[in-house]
Order: C-alpha cells, then structure tokens, then sequence
C-alpha cells in the first residue's frame, strides 16, 4: 500500500457508498491502485462487514471466460467474498433500486464438503470431472452492481469493489455423487419467459474445475484455505446482462435444476 493511502479511511468510505448504493465512487474521483492494493482494500472493507455482524460464507471468481473479459476490459480472473445478507433463496423478489446499475449472471456455483487439496486438480481427466471436493453443484443468479467509474476500466477498481459482487440468488441444485453427461450439460438463462442467452458442454465443468483450481492457489499466496460449507460461484460463461425494468429471471440447469428470482422497479 502506498504511504499517501489511507487504507481504513478508504475501506470506511467503500463501504458507506457501497451501503449508500453508490458503489465505488473514489475511482470517479481519480484514485489509482495495483492490483494488491485493491485486494488489501477489497479486505479491508469485509472485515468491516464482519465486524458489524455480517458472515463471509465464501468467495465468488470473475472474469473466468472471454466474454466476460471482453465485457468489463480485463484479461484475467478476479475474485470477491459472499455474504450471508446477499444470500437469497430462489422465489425471491428484489426491488432493483437496491442496487446501482443492477446486471446479472447465470452460472454455476458449488458448496464444498472438504478443503480443496492440490491433487483434486491433478488428473490428467480433471478438466471434465467434477472435484472430488465438491459435495453440491447448484445454478445461480449472480447480481452486480454494474458500473465502473474511473476513465478506464481497470481491474484494480473491479476487486476493490468486490468484483462489483452484490448477491446471488441460488437453486437446491444437486450433490455429485453421479457425474452429469455431457447431454447433460446446458445453461439457459430466459427474462419473463424469454430466451435471452445458453451455453453448455464441458465449459461448464472446466469452468468449475479451473476456478476452483485457481481460487485455491489465490488464498494459498495469502495464506487462506477454503474450507468445507463454503460456496464458490465459479464464472459466467454468457456475458452481463443489464435489468433495467421489472422482470423475471429464470436459470435453467439440465443437470443440476433451476433458480428464479423476481425484480421489481
């Protein structure tokens, strides 16, 4: 960290923005940081959270796939925390006001029933099987804050602000006892109704596979583990997708079942 940044006075104002639904403004106002600067902000600003009572119940990874990369201008994996309070059920109804320039992911997310160990990645065939950590595999809607607001797009401004994470609604899903076929594998994503983006094949497993991968090698640097219980949204293969108005939002998993949730203006 640089010695002109205040970093529990930036955590402090994040967060009071991020709460004021004006995420990240500082960027807007010129500041520059490096790429673990953001990361030490990013922790700064959950610890915050935790010491008023909120739980980090696990990590989200973004910026997985091209078009994602594309999208937001960066050209490699970030990854933010989960909270409880940002947690929802599928069924839910959320006001779109709760959230600044509200966009949404459908993806893959898993709950792990152990620490991952470096070998669960190590088969030559890992890429198309689930790991052997994974106990639960379940779609999900990802929600973010879609805005970025230095002139550039950076991926420092991205992680500092969570990698714009601000929830996730989630389906039952499945426990991985069965791996899923191939025929299995499909991702369709529909806005009251309507197909608006799919994917499927072994993307969806590699997805699963090299985030997790890479998310265990990220906290071995620091120092962290990932531990059993824990959720990890694995990456979004179809791009953002803005809401601007009242709608219904339906991920469709052929191997794993479905998530909804409900926005209103």
């Amino acid at each position: 960290m640089t010695q002109s940044f205040d970093l529990p006075g930036a955590a402090a104002r994040q967060l009071a923005d991020y709460d004021a639904r004006q995420p990240g403004r500082m960027f807007g106002e010129g500041v520059q940081l490096d790429i673990s600067d953001a990361y030490q902000l990013q922790a700064a600003v959950a610890k915050l959270r935790v010491q008023r009572g909120e739980h980090i119940i696990g990590y989200k990874v973004g910026c997985t796939s091209p078009t994602i990369r594309t999208q937001l201008g960066i050209t490699h994996s970030v990854c933010g925390r989960l909270f409880d309070s940002e947690h929802h059920a599928t069924g839910v109804t959320l006001a779109c006001d709760r959230f600044d320039h509200l966009a949404i992911e459908g993806e893959l997310a898993v709950e792990l029933s152990r620490s991952p160990q470096q070998t669960d990645f190590a088969d030559d065939n890992a890429s198309r099987t689930i790991p052997a950590c994974v106990g639960r595999v379940f779609p999900v809607i990802e929600l973010h804050n879609h805005v970025l607001r230095g002139t550039t797009k950076t991926a420092s401004e991205l992680i500092a602000n969570n990698a714009i994470h601000a929830g996730f609604c989630a389906g039952p899903g499945r426990h991985t006892e069965k791996p899923p076929a191939e025929a299995d594998l499909a991702l369709r994503i529909s806005i009251d109704d309507r197909p608006v983006e799919s994917c499927g094949g072994w993307p969806l497993i590699e997805t699963i596979n090299e985030s997790l991968r890479w998310l265990h090698q990220q906290l071995q640097h620091r120092g962290e583990q990932l531990q059993a219980g824990q959720i990890i949204l694995t990456g979004s293969l179809p791009p953002l997708i803005p809401i601007t108005s009242a709608a219904t939002v339906r991920v469709d998993s052929d191997c794993c079942g479905s998530v909804e949730a409900r926005f209103t203006d």
